[in-house]
């Protein structure tokens, strides 16, 4: 059984390397591509707590008055 010389090796693994090079760069582009929708539901999140705290404080101050 004849054994792989150690460029063989090697130029293997630069494939693979590359091939994994390829795929880490089409799963940066699919999370850059999310980053609006996470701004826009943080957004939201924040505005509903704001409004929930606003209306909250206003019933004590109500209360206390």
């Amino acid at each position: 059984m004849p054994e792989r010389g150690t460029e063989e090796i090697r130029k293997e693994i630069a494939v693979e390397r590359d091939g994994l090079d390829g795929d880490l760069d089409a799963l940066q582009a699919e999370l850059r591509s999310l980053v609006p929708f996470v701004v826009g539901g943080l957004a939201v999140v924040a505005l509903v707590t704001f409004r929930k705290g606003v209306g909250s404080g206003l019933r004590m101050i109500g209360k206390l008055v």
